[in-house]
């Protein structure tokens, strides 16, 4: 379940020009959870198979901040989806996480070069890797946090 007041960040990242790959993740700005990803086109398809196919049930319902990508809008009900300026904060977590990334991980670096369409599947299983292991870390961190904020008992004499 989603922690109370959270909010779903959405960003893509444009991993290769030819063919044209893009890292489309989404993240839970509380937590930092990588929620779901997909590595695709840029169409609305790949979009909606991120909600669809790897965001859990619970997390379609929070609000969602993106850019202005035109895919967000025509599926995001607009009661739901906020649409966030550069530089606004709102999409921050998801940015620096595509920015870490990016520089841990030489395949999600942009290339100019023809590649394969198999690309795609050691792609996704390396980044299978570095989310779980972001993940983990944000557990722990998490779990810590909300056990610091839990009032402490005493019983004793």
């Amino acid at each position: 379940m989603p922690p109370e007041g959270d909010v779903v960040e959405m960003d893509e990242l444009c991993i290769g020009y030819s063919p044209a790959l893009w890292l489309w993740v989404a993240v839970s700005r509380a937590t930092r959870l990588v929620l779901g990803f997909v590595i695709s086109d840029r169409t609305d398809a790949a979009l909606e198979r991120l909600i669809e196919e790897e965001l859990h049930p619970a997390w379609r319902e929070v609000l969602v901040c993106t850019d202005g990508w035109g895919a967000y809008q025509r599926l995001l009900a607009c009661e739901q989806h906020e649409v966030c300026e550069k530089g606004s904060g709102k999409t921050s977590v998801v940015e620096a996480l595509n920015t870490k990334w990016r520089q841990r991980q030489s395949g999600l670096v942009r290339r100019a070069c023809g590649v394969s369409w198999r690309v795609v599947d050691d792609l996704t299983q390396r980044f299978l890797l570095l989310t779980d292991s972001h993940n983990r870390h944000c557990l722990k961190q998490w779990s810590a946090a909300q056990a610091a904020s839990q009032p402490q008992t005493h019983s004793g004499p």
